[in-house]
C-alpha cells in the first residue's frame, strides 16, 4: 500500500500548503480589486458611514492576502506577486474611503474638496464640483 497523499489545503506543519497560500493571495487580490473599483464609482450619496463599509473591505483584502505570506515561507516559495498587488489595491481602496469620508464630512461644513459627484446628495453638491 503507498502512502495517503495529503489534500491541497493541508501540510505537515498544519500551516496549509501552496494552495492555500495561492486561494489566498488571489482572494485578496479580487477583494482588493472589488473595494477599490467600490471606493471609486460608489454612490456615496452624502452618507460618510458608507465609506466605513469600503474601508472595511480595503483592510480585508489586505488581511487576506497577508495570511499567504507564512504559506508560502513554509513551502519555501517566494511570496508571490498577487500578494503585493493586493496589499496595494487594498491600501488605495482605504485612502480613497478616508478621502472621501473627510470631503463628505467637510462638504457638510461648507468646505469644498474636489470629489465626484455621485459621493454628495443631489440637494448637497458643493459648488464646483460637476459631473
Amino acid at each position: 500500500m503507498s502512502e495517503p497523499t495529503q489534500p491541497w489545503w493541508n501540510s505537515d506543519d498544519d500551516l496549509g500548503g501552496l494552495g492555500f497560500a495561492r486561494m489566498f493571495a488571489y482572494t485578496g487580490l479580487l477583494l482588493g480589486a472589488g473595494a477599490l473599483v467600490i471606493a471609486v464609482f460608489a454612490p456615496l450619496e452624502g452618507d460618510a458611514l458608507r465609506t466605513v463599509w469600503i474601508a472595511g473591505f480595503g483592510c480585508a483584502a489586505i488581511w487576506v492576502a497577508a495570511m499567504a505570506v507564512p504559506r508560502y515561507r513554509a513551502a519555501g516559495v517566494k511570496t508571490s506577486w498577487a500578494v503585493r498587488t493586493a496589499w496595494v489595491l487594498g491600501g488605495l481602496a482605504v485612502l480613497t474611503a478616508a478621502y472621501a469620508f473627510v470631503a463628505i464630512w467637510l462638504a457638510s461644513g461648507g468646505v469644498e474638496l474636489p470629489a465626484p459627484v455621485h459621493w454628495f446628495t443631489p440637494e448637497r453638491v458643493p459648488f464646483g464640483v460637476t459631473a
